[in-house]
């Protein structure tokens, strides 16, 4: 049994605001070599709305094509998301807000109560066990600061509600160590298992590993990460990259924490990802 389970958020995540083109069978293609290096945690692909984030149009194809490989997750971020996501045979589901009115307005266009509500109806015959539940910006808000310990602990027992996971993102690269396990000391209120969702705020900042340390060193098992650390928040400014799966597989090799995987494992699909880079922009 692996130390830390990696959640692995690169075809989907890594890839929702990518400046760089990539087809339908490159996204499987990143999938099957993910799943080959004995990730078998994934978030494949996300069911929203493909004129606001294009390069999930092809969320039916993509996840038709790999479940084979596993029981894999997918985001679907309101019911019309998730009527798709069954239609395609999905089981496992992601859904977000945060306690920032304003990410929940760009996100997802509506206020926290509508949002419970919302979730409360289409999540209503979904088993707990089947719901991942993302909090975004929980360390941090571009737009509204470091939120309130009472703010914290409200959306904390509203995940609870639809979810046995729930995860704490750091959207901004905003957390510190002392931060990270403070805020997970508020966890202690709630009956779920919790998850880091941690970003870098500059490309080589690193910053990310000290709170995954902090963390693992607090009783936390469970880490997102994207292949070569691609991604960010399309909708929040400056909210940098993912933490990086192969600096999270190196760190723990280095602190010998096993994860289950090998970097040698993975060389083929970095490879692939760090040839896209070099087409893009740099992203956030």
């Amino acid at each position: 049994m692996p130390d830390i389970n990696i959640y692995e958020v690169g075809p989907r995540d890594g890839l929702q605001n990518a400046k760089f083109k990539i087809t339908t069978e490159e996204k499987i293609f990143m999938v099957e070599e993910l799943k080959k290096a004995n990730l078998n945690k994934i978030e494949v692909t996300s069911f929203v709305n493909p004129k606001l984030v294009p390069n999930m149009a092809d969320a039916e194809e993509v996840f038709t094509s790999t479940k084979h490989l596993g029981n894999f997750d997918v985001l679907v971020p309101n019911e019309r998301g998730l009527v798709r996501a069954k239609s395609a045979g999905a089981t496992n589901y992601n859904i977000f807000f945060s306690q920032s009115d304003e990410f929940n307005y760009r996100n997802l266009r509506k206020t926290l109560p509508e949002i419970k509500n919302s979730y409360r109806n289409m999540l209503e015959d979904i088993d707990r066990k089947n719901v991942r539940a993302y909090i975004s910006c929980l360390f941090g808000c571009p737009f509204e600061g470091k939120p309130l310990d009472s703010q914290i602990i409200e959306v904390l027992k509203i995940a609870e509600e639809f979810s046995d996971n729930i995860v704490l993102c750091d959207t901004i690269g905003a957390a510190h160590p002392t931060q990270i396990k403070t805020t997970l000391e508020l966890t202690k209120k709630v009956d779920s298992n919790i998850a880091l969702h941690l970003h870098n705020r500059t490309k080589f900042s690193g910053k990310a590993l000290s709170n995954v340390k902090a963390a693992y060193e607090w009783g936390i098992t469970e880490f997102d990460s994207s292949i070569g650390g691609l991604g960010g928040c399309p909708f929040i400014p400056k909210s940098g990259s993912n933490l990086s799966t192969n600096q999270l597989i190196a760190w723990a090799n280095n602190n010998n924490i096993e994860t289950g995987v090998e970097l040698e494992n993975l060389s083929k699909i970095t490879n692939f990802v760090e040839n896209k880079k070099k087409h893009s922009v740099l992203y956030c």
